[in-house]
């Protein structure tokens, strides 16, 4: 049985920003706070238990799952039930405190990055501004920092356990999310794409996306939902024959079935 790398689960709606580089900066409906429903996280993580699943594990997509109540829960269950994954949070750092990371670490926390985004779009990111960033948080002098240029931009590698990864983006190369953000499109796309081979994304609704730049509640990205955690099984799903010919379409750039790949830069250099 075939398994994804990468899984994201979206296991809460709310996130605190509206930046322009992103879909909540043009829905704007990320203002309120709506959690997965607990059977549905539950019947994904037992999915993926009969698997033995080894891969990443992340709790987000368009949320800040660090404002999520009930994250330090979601992340123990996780780990009791699969425990050779790798556990990570995807955050923009607003709510991280001492006490927030240590109760993630004791949960079982493999890695945290934490994106530290610029007031606006026209910002040169630099190594800079993640230095002062940390200077501003002493707990995190235990780690020792290197520097790093990573896919996104320079970056922080913070030693120890849990890794801890700090990203100053280079938001101007970021993607169109199925052509949500016109500004960030490119005119025609003809690399393949590997999401569909590689990664798994499920929103806070339990819906089961195409890949993570499909936002499920705008209206032109509904046909890219494959189903829901609610009444079908993850590993099922993802080893469907839809997922499959996705897969076989996006590895030969194949935009036909799925028009909103044809603008989108996700994993070109």
């Amino acid at each position: 049985m075939m398994l994804p790398n990468y899984i994201e689960v979206e296991t809460s709606r709310f996130c605190n920003r509206h930046c322009e580089w992103c879909p909540n900066g043009v829905l704007k409906n990320r203002d309120s706070q709506e959690l997965m429903a607990w059977p549905h996280f539950e019947k994904i993580i037992l999915a993926l238990k009969r698997y033995e699943y080894s891969g990443w594990f992340a709790f987000h997509n368009y949320n800040e799952p660090l404002a999520n109540p009930r994250i330090v829960k979601e992340l123990g269950f996780a780990r009791a039930h699969l425990p050779i994954a790798k556990l990570t949070i995807f955050t923009n750092g607003d709510y991280l405190t001492h006490e927030i990371l240590s109760s993630l670490v004791n949960a079982g926390l493999t890695q945290m990055r934490v994106t530290v985004y610029p007031r606006t779009m026209k910002h040169q990111s630099a190594h800079k501004d993640l230095w002062k960033w940390v200077r501003r948080r002493p707990f995190l002098n235990a780690h020792d920092w290197q520097e790093e240029i990573v896919r996104q931009g320079p970056a922080l590698l913070g030693s120890g356990y849990p890794e801890i990864l700090l990203i100053s983006p280079q938001v101007q190369n970021y993607y169109d999310r199925g052509g949500l953000l016109p500004l960030l499109s490119i005119q025609s796309r003809t690399s393949p794409c590997s999401l569909t081979s590689n990664s798994l994304s499920v929103d806070y609704k339990g819906d089961i996306k195409m890949c993570c730049n499909v936002v499920s509640g705008h209206e032109g990205h509904k046909q890219y939902v494959l189903g829901n955690v609610e009444t079908l099984d993850l590993v099922e799903a993802w080893n469907s024959k839809a997922f499959e010919l996705l897969r076989a379409l996006h590895k030969r750039a194949d935009w036909s079935a799925t028009p909103i790949c044809k603008s989108c830069r996700q994993e070109i250099d």
